[in-house]
C-alpha cells in the first residue's frame, strides 16, 4: 500500500539557526515552521503532531510575547484543507510531547494518541526540561502507549528514535517513492544531508540536532533513520513551506 504526506504547516518564525545545528550556525537565521503533517490514502483519518499556532506560541510564555511568528491557518483551516475536522480524526502520532508538537492535541476529542511510553514517563517527570512539557496538553486524552517499533498498519510504522525527547518516534511511510520518514526530531534537513566539510560532522555525514536529551541516542538515531528511509522529511526544515504532497 502506497500512502502520500500532506505538511499542513500552521506558522513559522525565524530562529537562529544554532537551535538546529549542534554547536554551529549562531548568528545565522533560519525559518522554523511549525506543521502537522496528514498521511493520505490510509483506512482512518491520521495526523502526526497537533502543531501549534502563532498566537498559543506567543501565549506560552511571557518570554516569546514578542516573537514575529507569521500566522498561516489555523489547526481547524488545515485539517478542512484535507477534508475532516478535529472531531473526524482517528489517530495523533505525537512524534514527542513539547509543546509546540502537541498543543493542538485535546483538540482531537475522539482520536487514539499513539505517543511513545519512554516519552510520556520522561514528560511527567521532566526535570530540566520542565518548561517544554505542560501535561495539561495531555491530560484527558486517549493515550495508547507504545514501547518500540509499530505498525499502524502495513505500510505505516512508527519508529522509536530517542536523543532529541526521550521518546520521540518517526513515522515511517511507504509511497510511490520509496519510504519517506517523518523524522520525530526536531531537525532540519542539513542535520541528515550537511555540507561536505562541516566542521562538525565525522565520517557518517550526520550533524547532531542543537536540542538534545542525548547526544549519542539522537545520532544512533539518526543513522537508523537513514537506513530505514529513502528519503527524511525534518520537522522544521524551511523547504516544508514549499512542499504540498509528498508521495
Amino acid at each position: 500500500m502506497s500512502f502520500e504526506i500532506v505538511p499542513l504547516t500552521l506558522c513559522y518564525y525565524q530562529a537562529e539557526k544554532g537551535y538546529m545545528t549542534y554547536m554551529t550556525g549562531y548568528g545565522q537565521n533560519i525559518i522554523r515552521p511549525f506543521v502537522v503533517w496528514f498521511i493520505k490514502g490510509t483506512s482512518k483519518n491520521i495526523i502526526v503532531d497537533s502543531g501549534i499556532e502563532s498566537q498559543d506560541y506567543r501565549d506560552y510564555h511571557p518570554g516569546f510575547k514578542d516573537l514575529e511568528i507569521t500566522h498561516l491557518q489555523s489547526f481547524d483551516e488545515a485539517l478542512t484543507s484535507v477534508g475532516i475536522t478535529p472531531e473526524q480524526v482517528d489517530i495523533v502520532v505525537q512524534t514527542h510531547l513539547h509543546f509546540d508538537h502537541c498543543y493542538n492535541l485535546r483538540r482531537c476529542i475522539n482520536a487514539e494518541v499513539l505517543v511513545q511510553k519512554a516519552e510520556l514517563d520522561f514528560a511527567m517527570d521532566p526535570v530540566p526540561y520542565a518548561g517544554i512539557y505542560r501535561p495539561e496538553l495531555w491530560e484527558g486524552a486517549n493515550l495508547k502507549l507504545i514501547e518500540g517499533e509499530y505498525e499502524i498498519e502495513p505500510g505505516l510504522t512508527l519508529l522509536p528514535v530517542p536523543g532529541h525527547a526521550a521518546g520521540g518516534q518517526a513515522v515511517l511511510v511507504d509511497t510511490n517513492s520509496g519510504t519517506v520518514a517523518i523524522a520525530g526530531m526536531c531537525t532540519c534537513q542539513e542535520n541528515f544531508y550537511p555540507e561536505a566539510g562541516h566542521p562538525m560532522v565525522g565520517d557518517d555525514h550526520t550533524l547532531l540536532p542543537g536540542i538534545l536529551l542525548n547526544a549519542r541516542d539522537a545520532y544512533e538515531s539518526m543513522v537508523r533513520l537513514r537506513s530505514r528511509a529513502d528519503k527524511i522529511l525534518a520537522l522544521h526544515d524551511p523547504d516544508i513551506l514549499q512542499q504540498k504532497i509528498i508521495s
